[in-house]
């Protein structure tokens, strides 16, 4: 009977890789965890892929697990904020932005007017209708706004603005079909890596809305849960490979 050979590092290198895996997943989920109050965001996940590494010491083959990051598409629930500077959009699509290192898109419409009153993020970044920065109003204040009943400004479901029943312009509402090729950049915004835009069709904008996250605060907290008790769970086993590592020294040293 030929003689069994076994890789001694191989089982600190499953617990490594696990432990791996769940700290990425532990930033994943306190991030979504930390978003579950910012207008329009959407959660991050991560899917594990198996991949054949070539070689391990001389004869030895094994495969790992990496993570493939991914965002969740669902809509977020409605908030009605009154203010008609506050749009949603419902359905697929993203905003337009126009940001200092070029178009970036978002979801999240809890608009205001700057001080040359354009519509424009919370950071001061303007949103795009047919291509160029939204000017609400010159001659207004953004007092005028305040509430939908006194509101000048009209936004139609297609994303029609208006003023006095005078059109504007039409926000660009944009889709994409290939999700993965979008990044998040930061101040609720994403830019493409690739992924074509499109114009938007399956959609409506509701004014005086904001569209909420879509975190699932049950779902997160679960996770959290259940990445607690893996790592426990990997650190018993670090320890029990010690013991198993020291014990076979001790026998070798006899």
């Amino acid at each position: 009977m030929g003689e069994i050979r076994i890789n001694p590092h191989l089982g600190l290198l499953e617990a490594l890789e696990a432990a791996q895996l769940m700290d990425r997943r532990l930033t994943v989920t306190v991030n979504n965890l930390a978003n579950v109050d910012t207008p329009g965001y959407k959660a991050d996940n991560i899917a594990f892929i198996e991949v054949l590494m070539k070689k391990i010491g001389p004869k030895y083959k094994k495969i790992y697990k990496e993570t493939q990051p991914f965002i969740r598409k669902e809509q977020g629930i409605l908030e009605y904020t009154g203010d008609p500077l506050h749009l949603a959009i419902v359905g697929e699509g993203f905003f337009k932005i126009q940001t200092p290192n070029g178009i970036a898109y978002t979801r999240a419409g809890n608009f205001t007017l700057d001080t040359q009153r354009r519509l424009v993020t919370p950071e001061g970044y303007p949103v795009l209708a047919n291509g160029t920065p939204v000017i609400v109003d010159p001659g207004m204040t953004r007092e005028g706004y305040i509430t939908m009943e006194n509101s000048k400004l009209q936004v139609s479901p297609e994303g029609i603005l208006s003023i006095d029943m005078t059109e504007i312009g039409r926000l660009d509402v944009v889709t994409f079909n290939d999700y993965s090729k979008l990044k998040k950049l930061g101040e609720n915004l994403y830019i493409s890596e690739g992924a074509q835009e499109r114009v938007a069709e399956n959609y409506e904008i509701k004014q005086g809305y904001i569209e909420k996250s879509n975190v699932n605060v049950i779902r997160e907290m679960a996770n959290l849960i259940e990445i607690h008790r893996t790592f426990e769970a990997v650190q018993r086993s670090i320890k029990s490979l010690d013991e198993e590592t020291e014990r076979l020294i001790t026998t070798a040293q006899r």
